[in-house]
């Protein structure tokens, strides 16, 4: 009987290599899910923050005191992506 319940977890032993590959693939694939979804959101926020149109307006002064004249709250955020006040600066 002892060498019938060797023999059975013999048999077993491949499966438990298999069972524990796909673990192994499934933790593996998870984080590299995670991290795609983390690229992502992040490269989501940064096109979010670049459409800001702050830097171009003859408002804005530059210094960290009173970054803007017209609306100095709203400043450089993302409630500054639609300001009614922005004019664009002229070059000459």
């Amino acid at each position: 009987m002892f060498q019938f319940a060797i023999h059975s977890v013999g048999l077993f032993k491949p499966v438990l290599f298999q069972l524990r590959l796909i673990g192994a693939c499934s933790v593996l694939g998870l984080c590299g899910w995670s991290l795609a979804a983390c690229i992502m959101d992040v490269a989501r926020q940064a096109k979010k923050m670049h459409s800001i149109p702050c830097t171009k307006c003859r408002f804005f002064t530059g210094d960290y005191r009173l970054k803007c004249t017209a609306n100095p709250s709203i400043a450089n955020t993302e409630q500054a992506i639609h300001c009614g006040d922005y004019q664009e600066t002229s070059n000459s």
